[in-house]
């Protein structure tokens, strides 16, 4: 079982905005940036239904984490030494923006089966050849769990016949023996400030829920399940 206190810094940082987005009822991802001390020099939250957020793009398609994580770094210089970390698989704008913000590294924990773009051509143009930024993830533990959880969930209450569930339906895989005994990585004290009320544990167990349920099928299932939502 992992515990939190054992996490690196860079992912309790990154889990708890994501824990934090989930809250607040958007796309549950955050994403921070390590320059090459190993210290967290940016953040970022996602805020794609949030229009009341205090975040650049707010309310937009464009209101990535990873984007917003990047968008103060100086277009002067590259940062072949810092690293991104996020919480899901980068999507197509997310991994344009770290190769084009030229970022060395990027680490992700939850696999994204719809939207993740990280299987892209190194070779595809001279940007990306010289650039050479490099990608890593998903993770097949508990950070890697948790992270998805949060993704699948979200997705299963806002639209559970979407393509985002079809695509975690076809792509259903066995969850790793340790993730399957340990439901409560970031239940614990966990996710700093974030951490849920007695509302909110109420829908984490949901996400435990419903990522078990996602990797055996059972979508129709959870479907009927989430039609009454727990509430805040």
């Amino acid at each position: 079982m992992t515990r939190w206190a054992d996490v690196d810094a860079p992912w309790r940082a990154a889990l708890g905005l994501a824990w934090a987005a989930y809250a607040a009822d958007t796309t549950p991802v955050g994403a921070v940036l390590v320059d090459g001390s190993g210290a967290v020099v940016a953040q970022g939250i996602n805020a794609r239904y949030r229009d009341d957020a205090d975040v650049p793009l707010a309310g937009s398609h464009l209101a990535h984490a990873e984007v917003l994580a990047l968008g103060g770094l100086s277009s002067q210089r590259s940062y072949p030494e810092h690293v991104r970390y996020t919480t899901l698989e980068p999507c197509l704008l997310c991994v344009g923006a770290a190769v084009m913000s030229n970022v060395g590294r990027v680490v992700f924990a939850g696999t994204d089966p719809y939207g993740g773009a990280t299987g892209f051509p190194a070779d595809l143009n001279a940007h990306l050849r010289r650039c050479g930024t490099t990608f890593s993830g998903p993770f097949d533990d508990e950070l890697g769990t948790f992270a998805a959880a949060l993704h699948v969930e979200f997705y299963l209450r806002r639209k559970p016949d979407g393509h985002v569930v079809a695509a975690y339906a076809e792509h259903a895989r066995p969850l790793p023996s340790g993730a399957c005994a340990s439901p409560d990585l970031a239940l614990r004290g966990g996710c700093g400030r974030h951490a849920p009320g007695r509302g909110l544990r109420r829908r984490a167990r949901h996400v435990r829920r419903a990522y078990l349920t996602i990797m055996t099928g059972q979508c129709a299932w959870w479907a009927t399940r989430s039609a009454v939502e727990p509430s805040r």
